[in-house]
Formats: C-alpha cells, sequence, structure tokens
C-alpha cells in the first residue's frame, strides 16, 4: 500500500513538474540567474556601461531574468572563457570577436562595418550575425563597446610609406594591415610597453579609442596620433544559445529590445570620454594628426581591403553579402 501511495506522489510531482516548465516556456516567463564573465575587469573603464547593460535587461523583464556578472579573468582565464559559455558552463560572455575568430571567419565583418550599431540592426546586418552565431549555438546579442584604432608615434609622419619598417606594439587581429603597409609588429606585454616605448624598441602602438595610454605613462614619449580611425571596435554581448531558449519570448523580446537602446546610450557614453579625453590629451602635449588626403584614402583603403581580400579566401560564398550589409554607399 506504502509502496502504491509513493508512486502516486511521485507520478504527481513529475506530473506538476511538467506543467511548470510548460508555463515557463510559453507562459509569462520565470525568474532565471544567468553568470557572466568578461574579458576586462569589472572595474575596468572600458566594460563601465556593461553594469548599465544588466540593469537594463533586469529592469525591462520585471526581475524575471538577472545577471550575476562573476567578473573578468580572474573568474575564467580569457582564453577559455567562449568555450566555457559555449559549452554552457557559463551563460553570457562579453567579448571580442578574437576568442572566435577561427570557427566562425566571417565575425570580422563585426570590426568592419560602418554602421552604427542602431543602424546594422536596421540595416539587416544585426539579424545575420545572429543567424551565422547559431551556428556555434550561440545567441549574437549585441555590442558593447564603440570606438576605433589609431596609431599612437613617437615621431609623426607625412605618407603611408613614413611607417615602412617602423617597429609598433600591435596586437594579432592587426597583422594583415600592418604587414600591408610594411610595419613591423610587436607583441609586448603591456607592463612592459612603457620602458619598451621609452627605449625605442617600438615606436609607436596601436590602440583603440583614447582612453587608456595617457593615464598608463605611454604618452610621456608617444605625442602623436594619426588621426585616420579605422575598423570598428568588435566587441561583443554572447549566450549560450540552449540557455537563451530556455528565456520565455517575452522576455527574449525585451532583452533584445533592452540592448537596442543600450547600444546608443553606450556609444554616446563613450564618445563624450572620448571628447574629454581628447582635450587632456592636448594639454599633455600631445598632437593630432591628419595624412594628406591622397595619403589617408591609401592608408584606410588598405585597413579596408586587406581584411576583406582575407575573408574571400576564408568564406568567399559569403563575402558579397557582408560587404552589402557592412558597407556605406559611396
Amino acid at each position: 500500500m506504502k509502496k502504491t501511495f509513493y508512486l502516486v506522489v511521485l507520478s504527481c510531482l513529475l506530473i506538476l513538474s511538467s506543467a511548470c516548465s510548460a508555463e515557463s516556456s510559453d507562459g509569462e516567463g520565470s525568474d532565471i540567474t544567468l553568470n557572466a564573465v568578461s574579458f576586462l575587469a569589472k572595474d575596468h573603464p572600458l566594460t563601465a556601461t556593461l553594469h548599465d547593460w544588466k540593469d537594463r535587461v533586469e529592469e525591462a523583464t520585471d526581475g524575471r531574468v538577472k545577471i550575476n556578472w562573476r567578473g573578468g579573468a580572474d573568474a575564467i582565464p580569457i582564453g577559455e572563457q567562449f568555450e566555457a559559455m559555449q559549452s554552457g558552463a557559463i551563460d553570457i560572455n562579453f567579448t571580442y570577436i578574437g576568442q572566435y575568430q577561427t570557427l566562425m571567419p566571417e565575425s570580422l565583418s563585426i570590426a568592419l562595418s560602418q554602421y552604427q550599431p542602431w543602424e546594422e540592426r536596421e540595416q539587416g546586418f544585426y539579424d545575420y550575425m545572429v543567424e551565422r552565431h547559431k551556428e556555434l549555438d550561440v545567441m549574437y546579442i549585441g555590442r558593447w563597446l564603440t570606438g576605433s584604432p589609431r596609431l599612437w608615434l613617437n615621431e609623426p609622419i607625412d605618407a603611408v610609406s613614413d611607417l615602412k619598417g617602423m617597429s609598433i606594439r600591435s596586437a594579432p587581429n592587426y597583422n594583415r594591415f600592418f604587414e600591408a603597409l610594411g610595419i613591423n609588429s610587436k607583441m609586448i606585454d603591456p607592463s612592459e610597453v612603457y620602458t619598451s616605448l621609452q627605449t625605442g624598441v617600438v615606436k609607436g602602438f596601436v590602440y583603440g579609442g583614447f582612453s587608456g595610454p595617457r593615464k598608463d605613462g605611454w604618452t610621456d614619449s608617444t605625442k602623436y596620433v594619426v588621426d585616420h580611425p579605422f575598423w570598428t571596435q568588435n566587441c561583443v554581448i554572447l549566450m549560450n544559445n540552449s540557455k537563451w531558449e530556455e528565456i520565455s519570448e517575452e522576455d527574449q523580446k525585451a532583452i533584445i529590445e533592452a540592448t537596442a537602446e543600450y547600444e546608443k546610450y553606450m556609444v554616446d557614453y563613450y564618445q563624450k570620454q572620448d571628447k574629454e579625453e581628447i582635450e587632456e590629451l592636448k594639454a599633455n602635449g600631445v598632437e593630432l594628426i591628419e595624412l594628406p588626403e591622397q595619403e589617408a584614402e591609401k592608408f584606410i583603403e588598405t585597413a579596408y581591403e586587406t581584411e576583406w581580400k582575407h575573408l574571400e579566401g576564408e568564406v568567399p560564398e559569403l563575402v558579397d553579402k557582408l560587404r552589402e550589409l557592412t558597407t556605406k554607399p559611396d
């Protein structure tokens, strides 16, 4: 009799559990906590707006979706974060395309886009990236950083050819472009850049945006910024797709809409930061220089065409579509 009673109770519990699961996926949604990591620390200046994204998502979902931002490399090493998110060990990754570009070469087009994030949504590029990322079982949520790389030099230049043979502190994603310019790329740990600039081991560096070099002391010897920004920041918010599908459609929609609004705030925030930092740089003797028109065009064209040529070799069947969605008409 007891065995029969326990079986009845167990059956009722299973039915109740199934009913609750169905309500969670088809109804108003239920509480869910998403674990997130970032490749930069939570208190880094460049992650400042991510706190706002977290708040916006929680508010938009009436608290049903909560974000537990566990930290940066202190939580999970940077090189392991994308795999951890893809496998479901964590749910959200505030990352950059360099962490998974070998798995998805077309993600390079994110850096080549000439549109603002909200324009990408209007143009169809956002939806296309969502579609492509699902091939990796990843949900593409949006962007979380803005700004473009620039060359910072110890001495001014007048032509692109002046860069030939120059040693510049770099990163792997600049290798093809710098090779085309004849630049000698040097991979140097951030802690050693100051000394390398002072001693002439490198004659400059490449950096995305304006905030950072002055505070790190790099502008003590590097007083010239080639003010021809190229590409754009490639930092993205990604989520494990299986976890994404556990969220109700109502809350999925709310997250996407909240992210779209956040992107406008984020761009405005960093543009204001850049304006303030430029004034500080000028006050510290840093000069923004521009190349003659033809030289500037050559510099920018080399930056983009080198990478598009690379994509033609990696994903030739996607290049035309990617160019269409990311390139502004002349």
